[in-house]
Formats: C-alpha cells, structure tokens, sequence
C-alpha cells in the first residue's frame, strides 16, 4: 500500500503565500506592460490585493511560529 503524504495546515499555509507571492509578481508585469489606463488600474488592484492577502496570510504564519523572520539587527551584529 502506498504512503500518501498528509499536507499540514503548515504546508497549505506555505504554498499559498508562495502562490500570492508569485500573483502579486505577475500582476505587477502585466501592471509595467499595460498600455490601456483602465487595464493599467485593474491590474494594479489585484496586485494591491494580493499583496493584503499576503500581509494576512504571512500574520497568521507568523503568530503561529511557522515563519520566522530574522531580525535586521541581530544579523548585522558581529559574530563572537
């Protein structure tokens, strides 16, 4: 019987802020390619908006302790 890998809520999570990260990337081409204004502006909506549900999602992660971002300052400082 095959073993089928069960996604965590974790895994799901990390997929989907890399899909919106990967969204927010190509609505902001097609935002830099669009000639027509009102394209331009639906464009640059969806990217606004990809990039809320990418705030909403990474906060989530975040709280949860399955997102760690480094802090600036503790990288900055010399190693001893």
């Amino acid at each position: 019987m095959p073993h089928h890998h069960q996604l965590t809520d974790k895994d799901i999570a990390g997929d989907v802020l890399t899909g919106a990260k990967q969204m927010a990337h190509g609505y902001m081409m097609a935002i830099l390619e669009s000639q027509d204004q009102n394209l331009r502006q639906t464009f640059t909506d969806f990217h606004d908006q990809c990039l809320r549900d990418h705030q909403d999602i990474f906060e989530v992660m975040n709280k949860k302790g399955w997102y760690k971002v480094p802090m600036i300052l503790d990288e900055m400082q010399p190693q001893r």
